[in-house]
C-alpha cells in the first residue's frame, strides 16, 4: 500500500479495497491497515477516506528498498555501532526501535549493542526522533580492535541459516509456482492479472528486502544464494510491469 501511495500523489481507500480484495484481502483489514501506517506517520489523509504517502513514508521505503544495492558494494571494514539504554516504562518505543534496526540490517552483537557493516546512520537518528528517544540512543562508527565479528560469529548474530532456509523456499515456490503463473498471465495478457502478480512479487521481494541485512561477502557464507535469487525474481517483477499497457489504469503504478 505504501508502495503504490508513492507512485502517485493519492489514492482513496475505496481504490485499495477494489485493488486489494481481489489479493484476497478483506475490506476491513485494509483499512485497518491504512489506519496502521496513518498511525506510524507513513501516510496521511488530506480529507475523509483518502490519503497520500508523507516524507516519513518515501524515506522508509527508499530505506528498504536501497538494501539490495548493497551486495553490488565494496565495504571498507567500518562498523555502525548503535547502542541504546531505553528504561522499560518505555518498552513498546525500545521494541519499535529494535524493529527497525532489524528492519535496516542492524545484528545483535550484545545485549542493546546493534552492529551493521554499512551505514545508516540517517536512518537510525529519523527513527530516535519518531520514537523520541534522544538522550537514550548512542551511534558510534569504527573498526574493531577486539572481538571483531567473523563470518562465523556473524552467521549467527543475523541468522542467516534461516534466510538462506527462506531464500531457498522462494526459489522452489518462484519455479514451482509463480513461474507457471506468470507464463500463463504474460499470454493472456490481462492488465490486472498482471498488476496482481507484479504486487505478489513486490510483496515477496519486501520480506525479503527486510529479513536479509544484506551482508559483505567478506561475512557471507559460501555459494549464498541472496544475489541470484533476488535478481530472479526482480526480473519477474520487471516483466509483469512492462506486459501492462501504458494506457491500463494501472500503468501509473509500474512506470
Amino acid at each position: 500500500m505504501l508502495f503504490l501511495l508513492s507512485k502517485v500523489k493519492q489514492m482513496g481507500a475505496q481504490q485499495f479495497v477494489e485493488i486489494y480484495e481481489h489479493r484476497g484481502y478483506t475490506s476491513t483489514y485494509i483499512r485497518n491497515a491504512l489506519s496502521r501506517l496513518k498511525k506510524e506517520g507513513y501516510i496521511a489523509s488530506p480529507a475523509r477516506s483518502w490519503y497520500n504517502v508523507t516524507a516519513e513514508g518515501l524515506a522508509y521505503i527508499r530505506a528498504i528498498n536501497s538494501k539490495p544495492a548493497r551486495y553490488q558494494e565494496q565495504w571498507d571494514h567500518t562498523w555502525d555501532v548503535v547502542m541504546l539504554e531505553v528504561p522499560e516504562s518505555e518498552r513498546k518505543k525500545r521494541d519499535l526501535f529494535r524493529t527497525a534496526l532489524g528492519q535496516l540490517g542492524y545484528g545483535l552483537l550484545y545485549n542493546s549493542v546493534y552492529v551493521s557493516p554499512w551505514n545508516y546512520q540517517n536512518e537510525v537518528v529519523a527513527q530516535i526522533q519518531k520514537l523520541e528517544l534522544e538522550g537514550k540512543v548512542s551511534i558510534l562508527q569504527g573498526q574493531f580492535l577486539e572481538g571483531s565479528v567473523t563470518p562465523l560469529r556473524a552467521r549467527a548474530i543475523w541468522h542467516l541459516d534461516d534466510i538462506e532456509a527462506l531464500y531457498l523456499k522462494k526459489s522452489v515456490w518462484l519455479k514451482e509456482e509463480f513461474a507457471p503463473l506468470m507464463s500463463k498471465t504474460l499470454q493472456s495478457g490481462q492488465p490486472l492479472q498482471l498488476f496482481l502478480l507484479y504486487l505478489q512479487m513486490g510483496e515477496e521481494l519486501s520480506g525479503l528486502f527486510m529479513a536479509d541485512p544484506y551482508l559483505p561477502d567478506e561475512l557471507l557464507p559460501d555459494h549464498w544464494p541472496g544475489k541470484l535469487i533476488i535478481a530472479e525474481m526482480t526480473e519477474y517483477m520487471i516483466s509483469a510491469a512492462q506486459a501492462i499497457p501504458e494506457d491500463s489504469s494501472y500503468a501509473p503504478f509500474v512506470r
